[in-house]
């Protein structure tokens, strides 16, 4: 496989920076399951390995959580530390069980007992950063934690109830939003605090879209999520973080409003998804925009050959890549249902047709 001469860290801060390094930068995002076939193809012990083995520019970092024991129960599910329940449902944790799904007053979610940033190793954080330092870092959590509003509100109040309280009952989802927010702002805090100085990359996760178009409106964005997210870009850029929103679907309508507010990463780019044509966002918005992503997993990588998954790789390239501005990743995590040699011809094109002359 191709590496060239560039060290990672370098290559994705070009891409950032709209500036064409030695080849496209690689991400990687995949499910236990995957993960677990990828170190058993490649023989190595532990995640890195296979990630050395596909040349992967970018590590996922985020603090241990050391706090109160998570409780489990006899079907196998797993309470989070927001007491979120979960269960695995086709290598997907999947939540069953929303705790404020019954709340109907602002005292029962302000008794609720929230999580503490306490609850996490810090400490441990910057170490783990340290030996990472030849890549680009990039602050997410692996699993469903990373910073965001929206989505851990609504696993909170259940995605139906908490839609309908922006409408019937606002004061209710200001509440949990407020309780959320708190929470994200002060981990990320101790989180800069901690290892700002190595990482390169804060990432916000809030899915607004679906196949066809924006889970709420452009004004509800406005009125009750976006606050929160520009609170939390601005303490990041204080620490000289670059911005990386991950949002899902047909987003298309809120870029212009991302990009106002300090977004300079945007995935996945799901392709598949209404307005989320390739060619045009990087007309329309590759000036202000690095694109992550874009490598589609609704059908090209589950079900397409290797031939057309390199295809794919190829295109993207064509019509991301120029003047940099692109890290190639799949459009969303890789799970169960994607084949082993579509994943390797997917990084293995990346390296051997990415390349810039």
């Amino acid at each position: 496989m191709l590496y060239l001469i560039m060290k990672s860290k370098e290559r994705v801060l070009r891409a950032i920076n709209h500036e064409e390094p030695d080849r496209v930068p690689c991400d990687f995002w995949g499910l236990e399951d995957t993960k677990a076939r990828l170190r058993a193809h490649f023989g190595v012990e532990d995640d890195e390995g296979f990630l050395e083995a596909l040349g992967i520019d970018i590590r996922s970092v985020w603090p241990a959580y050391i706090g109160p024991e998570k409780k489990t129960y006899p079907d196998g599910s797993l309470e989070d530390f927001w007491g979120i329940r979960r269960k695995k449902i086709g290598g997907f944790d999947t939540v069953i069980l929303n705790p404020l799904r019954e709340a109907s007053s602002i005292e029962e979610v302000e008794a609720y007992p929230w999580p503490d940033p306490d609850w996490f190793d810090y400490k441990g954080f910057r170490e783990k950063c340290e030996k990472l330092s030849d890549y680009a870092l990039v602050s997410r959590d692996t699993g469903p934690n990373t910073t965001c509003v929206l989505r851990v509100a609504m696993f909170l109040r259940g995605m139906d109830k908490f839609l309908m309280d922006l409408v019937l009952n606002p004061d209710l989802a200001r509440a949990i939003i407020s309780k959320v927010e708190g929470f994200y702002f002060e981990h990320d805090r101790r989180m800069f605090e901690e290892a700002g100085d190595l990482l390169d990359i804060y990432m916000i996760a809030d899915d607004l879209g679906t196949q066809s178009g924006l889970l709420i409106s452009p004004a509800m964005w406005r009125e009750f999520v976006a606050p929160s997210i520009r609170k939390f870009i601005v303490q990041a850029k204080k620490y000289g973080m670059r911005i990386m929103l991950h949002s899902c679907g047909a987003i298309r309508p809120l870029i212009p409003d991302f990009i106002e507010m300090g977004v300079e990463i945007l995935n996945p780019i799901q392709t598949t998804a209404k307005g989320m044509v390739p060619r045009e966002l990087k007309e329309k918005f590759g000036e202000e925009l690095c694109f992550h992503g874009s490598i589609d997993t609704q059908h090209t990588l589950p079900f397409g050959t290797p031939e057309e998954v390199a295809a794919e790789v190829r295109d993207r390239f064509e019509t991301l890549g120029p003047g940099g501005g692109f890290i190639l990743a799949p459009s969303q995590t890789l799970g169960p249902d994607v084949p082993l040699e579509n994943i390797i011809a997917m990084y293995e094109t990346a390296h051997e047709a990415g390349i810039y002359q």
